[in-house]
């Protein structure tokens, strides 16, 4: 897999944010057992909550910039160029800076999933 494909998944669990939570609850509230899938849903949204803590601590307007792009809040990711230069006019930037917030978002989301497990890219097995 190449850089782009990572980020692609990134964003597309990032979008899916709120999906996962449901789901998980869901798996809670009937006492369901600990599944594959529910293990990989925390793990994406570990992933999530860690990127939107650092953000609140660090950079407050692009954690509300990180809400809104992807839904986290409302659930309607907001995607394409005219979202964006509804954003722009919104967080009172360019698109272009928007763009770069947005793939600096995707870096520290990408971190943090290696960090909880939600992404391995490098499967390198330990010497014996």
């Amino acid at each position: 897999m190449q850089e782009k494909d990572w980020k692609r998944i990134a964003e597309k669990e990032a979008r899916h944010y709120r999906n996962h939570m449901a789901f998980m609850r869901g798996v809670e509230d009937a006492k369901g057992g600990e599944t594959e899938r529910y293990r990989q849903s925390g793990k994406w949204v570990l992933a999530v909550n860690y990127v939107l803590e650092h953000l609140k601590r660090t950079d407050p307007e692009k954690e509300r910039f990180f809400r809104c792009i992807y839904g986290i809040d409302s659930g309607k990711p907001r995607r394409g160029e005219r979202a964006f230069l509804a954003l722009a006019f919104e967080f009172h930037t360019t698109s272009s800076t928007l763009y770069r917030w947005r793939n600096e978002m995707v870096s520290l989301l990408l971190i943090a999933a290696s960090q909880t497990g939600a992404l391995i890219p490098y499967r390198i097995e330990p010497e014996r």
